[in-house]
């Protein structure tokens, strides 16, 4: 595979327009959880994605399944920018934001939570019914389960990684790399845990937008 700077300018290219879809990903998300609750159990997030289905999908974080890819193209593209010879924690960066990219889908049940919703609700056969809100209770675990959590402590690590050589390297500024270092310091506790963590899950936004947009504009000025 070519990770050179030279061989990958279209790469680069499309991925600033990448980055700013992600970017905007994040007042979209935020907006929704602060405007509509959260159900508070199996039955209401049925109840949710029957009544507004596209509300439970958002809810349930289907938009980073669309964010993901962008991610793992933003990490490729920090990778070939910061990439000046054999860098071990460059290297360690880049494949554990991929893994943790990865493994998100695995943590993911939102399309299965809307066709189970159908079927709870095309049904009046009670012990079907027991068997789907039973395993909507399993995917909600999934959801912020182990494959979750490790995606996020990964994610921290991978952007901790590119940041710690974005410092020493003079590619990006280094406001940039502080901006991404306290974004992944706060990202080491998952949003899974309670409310500290949604707490820091909120607050490693602020700097993440701000790594993101330096990073963006540095791409932009780039004559390719």
């Amino acid at each position: 595979m070519d990770l050179s700077f030279e061989g990958n300018k279209k790469l680069i290219n499309i991925t600033k327009y990448m980055i700013l879809a992600m970017i905007l990903i994040i007042p979209i998300q935020l907006l929704i959880f602060s405007l509509t609750p959260l159900p508070v159990d199996a039955l209401a997030w049925l109840e949710l994605f029957k009544d507004k289905p596209i509300l439970g999908l958002l809810h349930m974080d289907f938009l980073y399944i669309i964010n993901n890819p962008f991610l793992i193209f933003f990490y490729f593209v920090l990778y070939i920018t910061l990439k000046k010879e054999n860098n071990s924690i460059l290297n360690i960066a880049l494949i554990t934001g991929i893994i943790g990219a990865v493994l998100y889908y695995v943590s993911n049940r939102s399309i299965e939570m809307l066709y189970l919703a159908n079927r709870y609700y095309g049904t009046t056969e009670s012990g079907f019914r027991i068997a789907y809100l039973a395993t909507a209770d399993m995917y909600l675990d999934i959801w912020k389960g182990t494959s979750f959590n490790i995606y996020y402590v990964l994610s921290a690590i991978s952007l901790i990684g590119f940041c710690f050589v974005m410092i020493k390297d003079n590619f990006y500024s280094k406001k940039t790399a502080v901006f991404g270092m306290v974004s992944g310091v706060l990202m080491i506790i998952p949003s899974s845990v309670g409310m500290v963590g949604i707490i820091f899950a909120i607050l490693s936004l602020i700097p993440w937008i701000g790594f993101s947009i330096l990073v963006t504009i540095r791409l932009f000025k780039l004559d390719i």
